[in-house]
């Protein structure tokens, strides 16, 4: 499962990175919005998780811009950020501090059930 990660701080990125990558999935981490849909429509991401708060936008935009590209379209897009909220726009929401593992644990559950619906 390749997870396309933003965050404004390189080193939460980085966290993630190490710690989804001991559980199997491949990450790439970008820390602005406008590197994020750069690289969602040159490539090829099975999901997405992204901070609520970026640099050069927020999260809720690039989460219609990320649904608008027909490279990305329905994959499924968590959310996450410090404010403790729920936002109908991801297809999830995780509150910071995480751990790596509950993420990993949510994103395969997204995958299988974005895979059962299309079955």
């Amino acid at each position: 499962m390749r997870v396309l990660i933003v965050d404004d701080y390189p080193g939460v990125v980085e966290l993630l990175d190490l710690g989804l990558a001991a559980r199997g999935l491949e990450v790439v981490g970008v820390t602005t919005a406008s590197e994020a849909l750069a690289r969602a429509a040159t490539e090829e991401f099975d999901a997405a998780v992204l901070d609520v708060q970026l640099p050069d936008g927020s999260g809720h935009e690039l989460v219609t811009r990320l649904r608008a590209l027909p490279r990305f379209g329905a994959r499924p897009i968590v959310g996450m950020s410090s404010f403790r909220h729920v936002d109908t726009l991801f297809d999830a929401f995780l509150p910071k501090p995480f751990r790596p593992k509950q993420l990993a644990s949510l994103l395969r559950r997204l995958r299988d059930r974005l895979a059962s619906s299309i079955l």
